[in-house]
This record gives structure tokens, C-alpha cells and sequence, in this order.
């Protein structure tokens, strides 16, 4: 077995790391109770907050309702999460926990939380018998919306307590949620200080799918460099002349790179990047490292083939397996799109790959298997035409 037979496990075992962290990750903690210190100390940054402790059969608290509203990495929403998780994940759309204390026994208690961005206000029965409880409901978000935020804009979520039909406590908060081009690719663990690695998340920006591909297909084809695109059927070399193809292809349409990588950059214990899809990439004509492999990426699986992402510190490339099932891995340096031959990039590629395998596990270095994101639930965010947003 070659070290690249392990790539595929690696890349699995990644997978249900970063799933684990955001499962437990995705709620900023509470204002914490005075009362209770320790369990806010000892509680990893984005944990849901610990409802105030109510022993067991003790008396209804006294006093009147209130309602507490917090949200996710410090009041910040990540659409490109949502779209990607939440389908296969409904858990990862609880961006939201609503803390009510005080609550009556003898009542009907009902939750409502309002936003632009729900398809309609959220409204959920509540039963607290110790007179507290802390909710992280699945959320109805207008997904459609959420793809069409291009930009950081301010939104606000009113959480109400209704009793026996009533409003009686009332809590808004108003959160910055990001633009569908940034990619969360680390999130800070608070309790142990290290940045946790979700280059997984990246996979969400390649679409296989996407309309595009055909017309830049057609265009390789054109070339007669190649007849056909079948992907494995007939060896190595048949799938180098594939990628090659491609690679002319886009080069010919006069993309090439561009060191461009901003993020909004509000939450300091999360780290993400601004990343184009592909017909914004090609309209563009220019692609930073990430940009141009999140195409050539799309495109490769599109034609059969299994393409990775690899992220090393600063910069990421592509590449696809030599088969099906896994294997070696042929990669290429995107960067130099329009600025040199496919041969070329391969034998940067080749370099990159073998100084990047032995660190795949430490810090910011990751190789990420689309075909296993799919498999996980990570899917393509849908393409938006033109003018629609």
C-alpha cells in the first residue's frame, strides 16, 4: 500500500472531525448567571448555553418571564454553511438559542422567532417543568435568499415568549450574515486554543453541476486535442489528455491568476475566504489559487474524474486521483494558468504534492476528496443566474 492508499481515510476521518465541531460548535454561549462561573469557564467557545440549573421537582421560580436570544460565532451567520450542510444536516441550520427562565407551570408556553430571512416566522410549543430551559430549534431559512446575499448585511431576529397566547418577554439580535462567497476554512476551539481545520467546507464550491461546464466542454472538444470525455475508460494517459484539455481550454479563454483573497473578517474566532464560483471565476478571467482550483475541480469530476482540493499554509491546488478507487494522486499548480503549459503545472504540481503529504494533519494542511464531501452530505451551493441576485 502507497501512502496515497490513505489519503481517502485521512480525508474521512477529517470529514467527521469538522461535522463534530460544528455540531457542537454552531452556538456562542449565553450570558452567563452570575451563580454559575465555572460551567462558562469550562465551556468551549460556540457551545449552546447551559440553561440555569433547576433541581428536579422544585418549586416554580418566581418572577417575571425573560427571553435571551445569542447566536453562532458571535452573532455571525454563514450562509455558504447553510447551504451546504443544511440539507443532508438539519442540525447545522440551529444558528440561534433562546434562553427563558421564570416560566409560569400552569400555562401554555409557545416560542415565535421572526426574521427577513425565514420562509415564515418559527413558532414552537415549549414545555419547561423546572421553569427554564435553553432551545436551538431548526430554523426555516430562505435558502433562496441566502444564496442571493452577495455581500455582509445586518439582519435582525426577534425571539417573543408567548403565554397562553400573550406576548410576555420579547429579545431581538442583530446578526452579520456573510456573503455566499466565503468559504469557513477555521474555526478557533476556545477551550484548547488550536484552530480547527474545516478546508471541507470548500468542497461546497465545487459544482459538477454547474451549466457552465458544458460550454467550456464543448470548447476543449473544439480543439480536437481531444474526441471525447470518458473519463477512466482508457488509462492514465487518455485521462492526462482530459485534463490537459481542460486546462488549454480555460487558458485559451484568457483566465489566468490573480492574487486576490479578502474575507469580511468580523469574527475573530472564525477564519474565512472569499471565494469565486466558476462562471463568476470565468467571466472574471481571473482566479486566485483557490478560485481556479475549485474549477478545474468541477469540471474534472463533471468529465468522471475524482478531483481533490490540497490547502497547505497560504495557498491550495488541485489534482485527481489516477483511478476510480483512489491511488496516486496527479496534481497540478493552478496558479499558473495562462503563464505556462499543463506539463508544466503537473511538474510543479508533482513537487507541491510531495512536500504537502507528510504534514496532511497538521495545521492548515489538509487534502479534502470531493467524492467523499458528497458522500458526507457536503453538496454543491446552487448556481445563481446571472441578474437574479
Amino acid at each position: 500500500m502507497t501512502r496515497y492508499a490513505v489519503v481517502p481515510l485521512l480525508i474521512l476521518a477529517l470529514g467527521m472531525r469538522i461535522g463534530m465541531f460544528i455540531e457542537r460548535g454552531r452556538m456562542a454561549p449565553a450570558p452567563t448567571p452570575p451563580r454559575n462561573p465555572t460551567a462558562a469557564e469550562e465551556a468551549p467557545e460556540g457551545s449552546a448555553p447551559t440553561p440555569p440549573p433547576v433541581a428536579q421537582g422544585a418549586p416554580q421560580a418566581q418572577g417575571t418571564p425573560t427571553c435571551e436570544i445569542t447566536a453562532s460565532f458571535q452573532n455571525n451567520v454563514y450562509p455558504s454553511l447553510l447551504l451546504s450542510f443544511g440539507v443532508s444536516y438539519p442540525e447545522y441550520a440551529r444558528c440561534l438559542t433562546v434562553t427563558l427562565r421564570n416560566l409560569p407551570a400552569a400555562a401554555s408556553l409557545q416560542l415565535r422567532i421572526d426574521s427577513d430571512l425565514f420562509v415564515q416566522p418559527l413558532q414552537i410549543g415549549v414545555s419547561a417543568p423546572s421553569g427554564a430551559t435553553a432551545l436551538s430549534p431548526e430554523l426555516p431559512w430562505n435558502y433562496e435568499l441566502l444564496r442571493r446575499t452577495t455581500q455582509m448585511e445586518p439582519h435582525s431576529f426577534i425571539a417573543t415568549l408567548l403565554v397562553d397566547g400573550k406576548s410576555e418577554a420579547q429579545a431581538p439580535i442583530v446578526c452579520n450574515v456573510h456573503s455566499i462567497n466565503e468559504a469557513v476554512s477555521r474555526i478557533l476551539v476556545a477551550s484548547t486554543g488550536q484552530w480547527q481545520n474545516t478546508s471541507v467546507c470548500f468542497a461546497a464550491f465545487v459544482n459538477e453541476d454547474h451549466p457552465l461546464i458544458n460550454a467550456l466542454l464543448q470548447e476543449a472538444l473544439a480543439s480536437g486535442s481531444v474526441r471525447a470525455f470518458t473519463g477512466y475508460q482508457f488509462g492514465a494517459q487518455a485521462v492526462a489528455l482530459q485534463a490537459q484539455a481542460v486546462w488549454d481550454s480555460l487558458a485559451a479563454r484568457g483566465l489566468s491568476y490573480v492574487n486576490v483573497a479578502t474575507d469580511s473578517g468580523t469574527s475573530a474566532n472564525v477564519s474565512t475566504q472569499y471565494v469565486r464560483f466558476p462562471d463568476q471565476t470565468v467571466r472574471d478571467k481571473g482566479a486566485n489559487c483557490v478560485d481556479a482550483s475549485v474549477l478545474f475541480a468541477s469540471i474534472l469530476r463533471r468529465i468522471g474524474l475524482r478531483p481533490v482540493l490540497l490547502f497547505r499554509p497560504g495557498h491550495c491546488f488541485t489534482g485527481y486521483y489516477d483511478s476510480p478507487e483512489g491511488g496516486h494522486i496527479v496534481a497540478f499548480e493552478t496558479t499558473l494558468l495562462g503563464a505556462a503549459s499543463f506539463a508544466a503545472a503537473a511538474e510543479e504540481g508533482a513537487k507541491e504534492l510531495q512536500s504537502t503529504l507528510p504534514f496532511l494533519g497538521s495545521q492548515q494542511y489538509s487534502i479534502v476528496d470531493i467524492a467523499l464531501c458528497r458522500q458526507q452530505g457536503i453538496n454543491p451551493i446552487p448556481y445563481q443566474p446571472p441578474g437574479s441576485n
